[in-house]
């Protein structure tokens, strides 16, 4: 009774307050009529029991306190005794214990279906923005490149600016530049720096920064078509965004719906911006953007200036942005990158202690045995002298001591060796070296039977790599290898390498997963092509016979019966056609542009150059531009005039006003191979590959089909577009990223009268006004992204340079008197300061020795 006393005397109390307050005297008796009867009721069935508080107690607690409005004015049905109710109570008692599981049970299955649906779209997300997939391949790569524990961590202790960058809130700069000469290992170090920022955003570092922090990176790459230009960079980071934040993927798929794949720069900005605006604190690192054509690097450097000056105006340090590159004088012209303490030159010395950690880490591979040979056996002495000469060479070039290195290995006995190491035997010029390894690959072959089939296969190979138009795979080189232009055949079972790539590659070149083939640096390709082994006109001149005798064979496919073309497909004769349709053009044009003179003095050259030409014309004559362009009516080209003595210089023009013809007109017609006969031989030997085989799928003996045409058979029929190469491994994928070339607008309310999209915006407003009208009246999702307010500029009273803060602008005007208001307190410290910024981080230094 003590339990609900406290209820009797507030009823109690609260009926007095009523009857004060002089409410109707019937409808108070009426309300407190429904709270007296059922309490008195509660309080006298169970006087009878032996054990009345129990069952208060059993089945009382079972329930939820019900709040059901009762009309007193209604009549009520019997009320039985709670005796004959007992089993509904333990009915009603189970489904409430069962109540909280089922919940939990529910909440699960929604989670696992959001975190499904989630995935999907985050996966249709990642194929929309079509970024290369080879940039973590790469960041693997150059993490096993540190092979020393120690590696660059001298960065962090040296240089001020990369550590305020990484960790200080607010920093001193949100974006810095640092410069390194080609070959420093300035792409090291910006993988030591990603990793260093991921790790210092977790307990082990004691989460230094916001554990929430975003970071993602950037290589570039002059060799790779995928890696080098402006929108490539934005599709790199933009992709990285979209994995680690899930908050914005309505947003992104929103885009997805309204366009087509992401091939506008606008886009993949108005998205970055969007990511740049939710995320606290991102971390943006962009290394070799001087491999980047100086227009595209100016844009990107440019946008992602821009948006730190941005962020800044919100939050100092909100994004960071790292680049690592060599010098580039027009955009240090252009006052488009970091100034000032934000722009860090990396010292010639700084690397030394990391090139001689790395050259003792390789010596005991001169003990190692091998399948071919035995150890060096070297003495503490040579070993000694290995890692002097190698280091003194080396100066600040980390990738001289790689291939030094690598060069020494490839000595065939201890004598060679021990003479090589001698100061006038060891190459000194980075050039020199790549001269070297040459020789020892040309050396080794020359050695095995046939050695000089092997020398010129190996020749012929890295002639091919530095001279593609796009990063050859491994199984594209072999399709060339195996391709018989005299015979018009490919015999990959016959003509196809057995043997490993660096077999004839030697250490020039490093594959990546998938097949991937990449030269040792960007430094590699020049000195290579400038060899003597190379001339790169004669290997640009080979390429090109090859494709256009190539697209012969192609051409003459498109009479094949079904039997026939099932065949050569199973043994790899379409295996170069997806290269060949698609780079035949840019290689004509680059011997038209730069082999002139070695046409006209190699007559044999010259001589099969034109029998290619006069076959591709006559067999694709009815394809080609019948007119001339209106711009070649009164005069050709200048670099044409260079081969008119030439026996086919008029197949050559009608060649080249085709090329220039299809360039010029509209996009659409621009993304097909430009003629007819070759474009539907392709899609019918593509056809025949998907239907028919499967990568896994034996193809001559024990060759499959994976080996001839490599993993993805389900390609873009787009020329420029690069999954035209890349390709799928599914047909669904394929099918849909196709749709989004054909019909890139997309019906958001998803009904059945448009399931595939439209082919243009118009088509797709005119479906909604029809079929959704109350959608026409109504904005999208998402609002569009409004700029804030323009940043304030404060130029300086003194020189004009202007400043997106106040307090930059003051610290900079009394750096032109030379003031340093900021005074070090430490006791015997008389330094002094322009910045409180600068002042309080050298306090720091006195902090640190302190403990």
């Amino acid at each position: 009774m003590k339990r609900i006393q406290y209820f009797l005397t507030g009823m109690e109390h609260f009926e007095k307050v009523m009857v004060k307050l002089k409410l109707d005297q019937q409808h108070v008796v009426k309300l407190m009529g429904c709270v007296w009867g059922p309490t008195q009721f509660l309080l006298d069935v169970p006087t009878s029991l032996e054990n009345h508080g129990n069952f208060i107690k059993e089945k009382g607690s079972s329930f939820w306190n019900p709040r059901a409005t009762l009309d007193v004015d209604a009549e009520l049905p019997p009320v039985e005794s709670w005796q004959n109710s007992n089993q509904s109570y333990q009915e009603i008692r189970r489904m409430f214990l069962e109540y909280p599981q089922n919940v939990k049970r529910s909440w699960e299955n929604f989670e696992e279906k959001r975190r499904d649906k989630e995935t999907k779209t985050k996966k249709k997300i990642l194929a929309w923005i079509s970024a290369s997939k080879k940039m973590p391949l790469l960041h693997k790569k150059f993490q096993d490149a540190r092979i020393c524990p120690d590696t660059g961590r001298w960065l962090f202790k040296r240089y001020s600016e990369v550590t305020d960058w990484m960790n200080e809130d607010p920093p001193p700069n949100s974006a810095i530049w640092l410069q390194g000469n080609r070959g420093f290992g300035k792409t090291i170090l910006s993988s030591l720096l990603i990793d260093e920022l991921k790790d210092l955003r977790t307990e082990k570092k004691r989460t230094a920064i916001p554990q929430d922090s975003k970071i993602c990176y950037f290589y570039c790459e002059e060799e790779d078509i995928d890696h080098r230009t402006y929108l490539d960079i934005l599709k790199g980071v933009l992709h990285q965004m979209v994995e680690v934040t899930e908050y914005l993927l309505p947003l992104c798929k929103e885009n997805i719906d309204s366009s087509g794949l992401l091939t506008d720069v606008a886009t993949a900005e108005f998205l970055i911006k969007a990511f740049f605006e939710y995320n606290t604190r991102q971390y943006i690192v962009i290394d070799g953007i001087d491999e980047c054509e100086i227009v595209e690097a100016r844009r990107a450097a440019s946008f992602f200036m821009d948006q730190v000056t941005n962020c800044d105006n919100i939050k100092q340090g909100r994004l960071r942005v790292l680049f690592m590159s060599q010098q580039i004088p027009e955009l240090s012209k252009d006052n488009i990158m970091p100034e000032d303490d934000a722009r860090v030159e990396l010292k010639a010395t700084d690397n030394a202690e990391d090139i001689r950690n790395y050259v003792k880490k390789r010596i005991p591979d001169f003990s190692k045995g091998s399948a071919t040979s035995s150890g060096f056996n070297l003495s503490e002495s040579d070993k000694q002298q290995i890692e002097s000469i190698v280091c003194r060479r080396s100066e600040e070039m980390f990738l001289y001591a790689h291939l030094a290195i690598e060069y020494l290995l490839h000595q065939m006995t201890k004598e060679k060796l021990l003479e090589k190491l001698k100061e006038e035997m060891t190459p000194k010029k980075l050039s020199q070296i790549y001269e070297k390894l040459l020789g020892i690959v040309k050396t080794e072959l020359l050695s095995l039977p046939e050695g000089e089939a092997h020398w010129a296969m190996a020749t012929q190979l890295l002639g091919w790599l530095v001279c593609a138009k796009r990063p050859l795979k491994w199984h594209e080189m072999q399709s060339i290898l195996s391709y018989d232009p005299k015979q018009q055949k490919v015999d990959f079972d016959n003509k196809m390498l057995r043997q490993d790539s660096h077999n004839y590659l030697g250490s020039l070149v490093h594959i990546l997963e998938g097949g991937h083939i990449r030269i040792v640096h960007s430094t590699a390709r020049q000195h290579i092509i400038q060899n003597e082994y190379i001339v790169e006109q004669a290997v640009q001149c080979e390429l090109t016979i090859r494709c256009l005798r190539y697209l012969s064979l192609i051409s003459a496919s498109k009479d094949y019966d079904e039997n026939q073309r099932l065949e050569k497909v199973k043994l790899g004769w379409f295996s170069f056609q997806d290269y060949a349709c698609s780079q035949w053009h840019s290689h004509l044009i680059t011997v038209i542009r730069n082999c002139s003179d070695f046409l006209n003095k190699h007559s044999s050259d010259s001589e099969e150059f034109g029998s290619a030409l006069q076959d591709f014309v006559d067999q694709n004559r009815a394809d080609l531009a019948q007119e001339f362009h209106q711009d070649f009516r009164g005069q050709m080209p200048a670099d044409l005039d260079n081969f008119s003595g030439l026996p086919f210089y008029q197949n050559l023009c009608i060649l080249w006003n085709h090329i220039y013809t299809h360039q010029k007109k509209e996009f659409d017609v621009r993304n097909t191979i430009g003629i007819e006969g070759i474009e539907k031989a392709m899609l019918e030997n593509r056809a025949s590959l998907e239907t028919n085989f499967n990568p896994s799928d034996i193809a001559c003996l024990q060759d499959t089909i994976l080996d001839y045409y490599g993993p993805n058979l389900f390609k873009c029929k787009r020329l420029l577009c690069a999954y035209f190469h890349v390709g799928y491994d599914k047909k669904e994928e394929r099918e849909a990223h196709n749709n989004r070339h054909d019909r890139p607008y997309q019906c958001s309310v998803r009904c059945n009268a448009a399931p595939i999209g439209f082919t243009s915006k118009k088509d797709l407003e005119r479906h909604v006004r029809i079929y959704h009208p109350e959608q026409t009246s109504e904005q999208g999702t998402f609002e569009p992204i409004r700029p804030r307010t323009g940043a304030k500029e404060f130029p300086c009273s003194l020189c004009g340079k202007k400043f997106t803060r106040k307090i930059n602008q003051v610290s900079h005007e009394r750096s032109h008197f030379g003031e340093r208001p900021f005074k070090c307190t430490h006791m015997g410290c008389d330094k002094a300061f322009t910045r409180l910024s600068d002042c309080q981080r050298h306090q720091k230094i006195h902090t640190r020795i302190v403990h």
